[in-house]
């Protein structure tokens, strides 16, 4: 049973939510894991390619949107892409997606913004309906 997160932030800004999605990707990074950051479209996959290699000055996590080789690849993401490796899942999609149970650990990021909030409603219903515990954690940055 995978170990599932919501980690609901105190701002509502685009920005804010992700540059905490990278900042969460590095930490899960510098831990070793494989990470699927699983966006809710095409336009956040390109944010979030550009941002990941430019939001912090000493940072690098080396990823790509779709990846062949996943002995090279820490670091996917994508929004119809299903990945090779399946430790953690970082979900941005308004819906659960279809290949959740394959990871070993998931965290669901909700922005503080009413459309979210329900979104993510509906996730936590669906993992607890399918008998699963997720946690739930406000993050104040």
């Amino acid at each position: 049973m995978a170990k599932i997160d919501f980690h609901v932030l105190e701002s509502a800004s685009p920005s804010a939510y992700l540059h905490y999605v990278c900042r969460l990707t590095e930490k899960a990074y510098t831990q070793g894991c494989h990470i699927h950051i699983h966006t809710a479209d095409q336009n956040m996959t390109e944010q979030l390619d550009e941002l990941l290699w430019v939001f912090r000055d000493r940072s690098f996590i080396p990823h790509q949107p779709n990846c062949d080789d996943e002995d090279l690849c820490a670091v996917t993401l994508h929004h119809e892409e299903i990945p090779k490796k399946h430790e953690v899942l970082i979900n941005l999609a308004s819906r659960v997606p279809s290949f959740y149970d394959q990871f070993e650990r998931i965290v669901e990021v909700i922005a503080n913004e009413e459309t979210h909030k329900q979104q993510g409603r509906k996730r936590f219903r669906y993992y607890t309906e399918h008998g699963q515990q997720p946690t739930h954690l406000r993050v104040k940055k």
